[in-house]
Order: structure tokens, then C-alpha cells, then sequence
């Protein structure tokens, strides 16, 4: 009960004072006027005081027979009251707007008919009264503490849309950050193996030929080298200027900038320590962590109401694992609402785990593990290579070829070909190109994911085209890439995506990030005369909606809609958080009851 009462807000603490002076009215009423109650005033006090605690009670139990049983309790204790105080009648109003209060759009029917209409008229019939003056006051009752509960859902959805938009700028913010400093990274090295590595070899060169040619010629032989070594000198210091001087802090130590930052700014107490001995990570894996503790610190003091909050990088060559415990009031059941269904996503696609863990009274313990080492692939991957220019087919195949991992089942020149060859030799990945005479990429993907859903499809192009890669990602693929990638790192990849995760190529990413930002800014400008749908619903979450109502699977309507799975659960996640419901039983019958299909 006490777990309860700390959950409680200002409005919870306004019905309950409502609920304790309505019990006040019924226990004073024999000393203010002995003449009010006509029965004796121990069974009226015995029956005011189970009215007062049963509901109470039957919500620390079981929260989904509250309503139920403060609309029986009131009802048959107020009917009895028209027999034995008709005086104290009035007070059945004051049960009413508590009622009200707690009602929501899906049960203010069956509440307010009983407590609104038929019990004040039974009372009025039974005390021998008008029953319009009561059924007047209750129902005006009962939508005063309707009204109000709508304008404290209103006051909770804004506060959360403000909370969940403070953490999406700084989760954009961070991403840019990151991919910012990885593209400069890229661009780094390949000057340095391109314009830098053909500089060398000329300075090498020239200095080679300096015993064969006349006398009369060192001079300019001079001349060329001291040109080269100063462009060479040139491409250094922009090197130095593209890459940080220092590496940056570890994964560590950002985590451990970020607990302090979090204890200074709202006075939690909040411990770090880093288990075992740290090596360079990659950025993904470092900014998920990040992520994760953010969540997570945020959770504990806004849900959890915690005081104190242990954190723990353990780090083997295996794995690593981060663990978040607090001691707040923790929860019988977890809801992964948008924050963790998001560093849920990102685990997934490094092929790590989250676990959450709560009980009431015992706070919560969040555990979020990577594996450090790609799982080793036991049988070869097939490989399908589609592209029109046969230099490229050609020398993908030569470098794949010298792979053990993998299999070049087949080579195609367009998407027609590539569906034959599919049908055919049936690859577990798809290397496609999206430009492409007859059938291009594109279209080829949208058809491959609708005829084998399983098959992995990976795009790549020579143009960094953001749209196009965004087009290729929302129908399914599981990978956009660059031809110019290092074919180390394009293998590597594809072993990532052939173990259940996904890649896109850095500079892409930075254009897609950079197309979402500006999107999110035209959404929040014009999103509201663009609202259509109710409840704040897109297009694509009412067709999920139909979906889901129609009794289809998460992967049936990821083949039907051609998207992954993954996409379509963040979908259904934000959909159930705008209709307020936790899974998809609720959000049907939710949609069926107001009528939204």
C-alpha cells in the first residue's frame, strides 16, 4: 500500500482528501444532527468505513477492479443511506466525481450510467424524493471529475511529448556528434592512403632516377622532390586538422563524464565503476552504451523516483556488459516505452541483449550486453552480385572468391536477372547496385522482399543519394554501402548482416540524419493542421492498426508492407503509446470502442 501512496501525485492527493471528507460527513453526522440517521450509528460508521478502505484495498491488490468496486461499494451503500439518513444523500456526489476522476474513455460508460442515473434514482425512489434533482447532481458530478481527468491525461501526454522531444534533440544531437567525427575519420584515411600513399611513391620514384639522368638535370630532379615533399607536408597538416589531436575519451570515461554530469544536475547519488581493462571501441558500440545509461538514469529518477543508482562497465575479450541498478520503487511490469524500445533496436543490431528487472519495493537492475567478437559464421555465406558494369561483378567476385566465408553462387547484370538467379540458386544475401539499365535496385528489392522476406538485401551505389538509401531501408534492406568501401570492411559487413544486423555506410547516414532533423522541424511546424488521423495517428500507423486488427503477426505485416520486423515493432511501439494502451489486444479493442477503423 505505502509502494502506492509514493506513486502518487497532486490529483491523486486531491481525491483522496475528497474520499476522507466525504467519511468525515457520515461519521460527524450523529453529532452535528442525531436526527439524520434513523438506524443505529455503529452499523452506518461500519459500512461508511468498508466503503472508504475496500476500494482502496481491491486497488493495491488488483488495480483493473477499482472502478468496479468503488462504483458497487458507493452505489449499494448510498441506496441503503436513502433508507436510513436521506439527509446525508448529497454526499453521494462527492463518491461520484471520485469515480469520474478515475474513469477513462474506455469504461466512463459503465461507470457513469449506474452512478449518473440509476442509483440516484433508486435513492430518490427509496426516500421518497424527485429522482431528476439527483440524477441532475450526480451526472453534473460525474462530469466534473471527467473533465478533470481529461485535463490531467492532456497535462501527463504533453509532458511526456516535452520530455520524450528534450531527449530526441539531444539523441540527434549526439548522432551527428558521432557521425561528424567519423566521416572527418574517413576522410582522413583516405587522403592519407590515396593523395598521400601516390605522393610517396612519387618522391620514391623521382629519387630513383636521379642516378640516370645528366648532371643537368638534378637540379630539376630537386625541384619535383621539394614540390612533392611540401604537398606531402600539405596533406599532413589537413590530416591533423581533420583528425582530433587526441583520440577522445574512452567508453569509460564518457560514461563516467555522463554520471557525473547527471549527480551534479539533479543531486542523486550515482557511483561508476569500470571492471576489467578497456580497448578501443567502435563508435557504435560506444554511443549505444551511452544511450543506454542516459535511458536509463533518466527512468530511475523520473519513474523510479530513486536516490541512489550503481553503475558497472564490466569488460572481458568477450563481451561487455553494462549494468544499471537503483533503488527506487521499482515495478511489477515493464513497459518498454520509446526511450528503451529504441536502445533495444540498437542492440539488437550489434547483436546484444537488454534485460530489465523490477520488483515493487526493490528498485530496478537494466543490463545491456555486446559481444565483443562477431559469432563466427560455420557454413558459407551464398552470395548474389547484381550489377551492369561486368568490372565491377568481376572484381567483387575475385576479392569474395579469396574468402572462405563466402560463396559466389551467381553474377547478374540488371534486377530481372538478379529475381532468375534468386529463384534459382536462392543466396542468403543480395550484393545489388541501385542504378541499373532495365530493372534497377529498387525495384528489384521491393520484389525480392516480397517473394522471399528472408532473403538479406543489401544496395550499394557510387552517389551518396540520402533519398534513395532512406527508399531502400524503408522497404527492407538490410544494408546501403558505397562501392568505394575497403572490400575488408565490405566483407565484414556483410557478416554482420548475415548474423541478424544492419549497415549503412557513415557519409549516408550523416545525409539522413541531417533529412531528418529538417523533417522533424517541418513536422513540428506544420504537424498540426496536417493532423488527420485521431489520437495523432500517420497514414502508415493506421494501415499497422487495420493490420493488427485483422489478427496478423509482426512479420506478416513486415512481408505485406515490405519492411523488417524491427520497424514494424517501433512502429507498434509509438502506436500504442499514442492510443495509451501496452500491447496489441488492447490497441484493437481500444481502436473498435472509439471507432477508429
Amino acid at each position: 500500500m505505502l509502494s502506492i501512496i509514493k506513486k502518487w501525485f497532486w490529483y491523486d492527493w486531491i481525491a483522496f482528501a475528497i474520499r476522507t471528507f466525504w467519511l468525515v460527513t457520515i461519521l460527524s453526522a450523529e453529532f452535528i444532527d442525531p436526527s439524520l440517521i434513523v438506524v443505529p450509528v455503529w452499523m452506518a460508521v461500519i459500512l461508511a468505513s468498508l466503503v472508504y478502505l475496500l476500494p482502496l484495498l481491491i486497488q493495491y491488490r488488483k488495480e483493473s477492479w477499482y472502478l468496479g468496486a468503488e462504483v458497487i461499494a458507493a452505489g449499494f451503500f448510498h441506496v441503503y443511506l436513502a433508507y436510513a439518513a436521506p439527509g446525508l444523500l448529497w454526499t453521494f456526489i462527492l463518491l461520484v466525481m471520485i469515480v469520474g476522476l478515475g474513469s477513462t474513455r474506455r469504461t466512463y460508460v459503465w461507470t457513469g450510467l449506474p452512478l449518473g442515473i440509476i442509483f440516484p434514482a433508486i435513492n430518490g425512489w427509496i426516500a421518497d424524493r424527485s429522482p431528476y434533482e439527483f440524477i441532475f447532481s450526480c451526472c453534473f458530478g460525474f462530469a466534473i471529475g471527467f473533465a478533470f481527468n481529461v485535463l490531467i491525461q492532456s497535462s501527463k501526454q504533453a509532458r511526456i511529448i516535452q520530455e520524450q522531444k528534450q531527449l530526441l534533440e539531444q539523441h540527434l544531437t549526439r548522432i551527428e556528434e558521432l557521425t561528424l567525427m567519423e566521416e572527418r575519420n574517413r576522410l582522413s584515411h583516405e587522403l592519407h592512403d590515396t593523395i598521400g600513399h601516390t605522393l610517396t611513391s612519387m618522391i620514391i620514384g623521382v629519387e630513383s632516377l636521379r642516378s640516370s639522368v645528366p648532371d643537368s638535370e638534378i637540379e630539376r630532379i630537386d625541384s619535383l622532390v621539394r614540390v612533392a615533399q611540401r604537398s606531402l607536408d600539405d596533406i599532413r597538416k589537413h590530416l591533423h586538422q581533420l583528425s582530433p589531436v587526441s583520440p577522445g575519451p574512452s567508453l569509460g570515461e564518457s560514461l563516467r563524464q555522463l554520471s557525473d554530469e547527471f549527480m551534479k544536475s539533479t543531486g542523486v547519488a550515482v557511483s561508476f565503476r569500470v571492471i576489467g581493462s578497456e580497448t578501443p571501441l567502435m563508435q557504435k558500440i560506444n554511443f549505444c552504451l551511452y544511450r543506454c545509461l542516459q535511458e536509463s538514469l533518466t527512468n530511475a529518477v523520473r519513474h523510479g523516483q530513486a536516490s541512489a543508482i550503481s553503475v558497472q562497465l564490466h569488460v572481458d575479450s568477450q563481451q561487455l556488459r553494462l549494468q544499471i541498478e537503483d533503488n527506487g520503487i521499482g515495478a511489477e511490469g515493464i513497459r518498454f516505452g520509446f526511450g528503451l524500445s529504441g536502445i533495444k533496436e540498437r542492440m539488437d543490431q550489434l547483436l546484444g541483449t537488454l534485460t530489465v528487472h523490477s520488483q515493487l519495493g526493490q528498485g530496478t537492475v537494466v543490463i545491456c550486453s555486446i559481444p565483443l567478437q562477431t559469432e563466427p559464421v560455420l557454413e558459407m555465406i551464398r552470395l548474389l552480385i547484381v550489377d551492369d558494369q561486368e568490372i565491377v561483378t568481376g572484381s567483387l567476385k575475385q576479392n569474395f572468391d579469396q574468402d572462405p566465408n563466402f560463396l559466389v553462387v551467381d553474377t547478374a547484370g540488371d534486377g530481372r536477372a538478379a529475381l532468375e538467379c534468386c529463384e534459382q540458386s536462392k543466396p542468403d544475401i543480395v550484393l545489388m547496385d541501385i542504378r541499373m539499365q532495365g530493372m534497377n535496385g529498387l525495384e528489384a528489392l521491393m520484389e525480392m522482399k516480397h517473394r522471399w522476406p528472408a532473403m538479406k538485401v543489401v544496395l550499394m551505389t557510387t552517389f551518396e543519394d540520402s533519398i534513395s538509401a532512406a527508399t531502400a531501408l524503408e522497404h527492407g534492406a538490410e544494408g546501403y554501402m558505397l562501392k568505394s568501401v575497403h572490400p575488408r570492411e565490405m566483407m565484414e559487413a556483410l557478416k554482420l548482416i548475415y548474423n541478424g544486423g544492419t549497415w549503412i555506410d557513415q557519409s549516408i547516414a550523416t545525409r539522413l540524419f541531417e533529412g531528418m532533423k529538417r523533417q522533424r522541424e517541418q513536422l513540428e511546424k506544420y504537424g498540426s493542421r496536417q493532423a488527420q488521423y485521431p489520437y495523432g495517428l500517420t497514414k502508415r500507423e493506421m494501415e499497422i492498426l487495420e493490420h493488427l486488427s485483422n489478427g496478423l503477426r509482426y512479420k506478416s505485416i513486415a512481408a505485406k508492407m515490405c519492411l523488417s520486423e524491427g520497424t514494424i515493432r517501433n512502429y507498434c511501439s509509438i502506436l500504442y503509446s499514442k492510443l495509451g494502451v501496452s500491447n496489441r489486444e488492447e490497441a484493437v479493442g481500444f481502436a473498435q470502442t472509439e471507432s477508429i477503423l
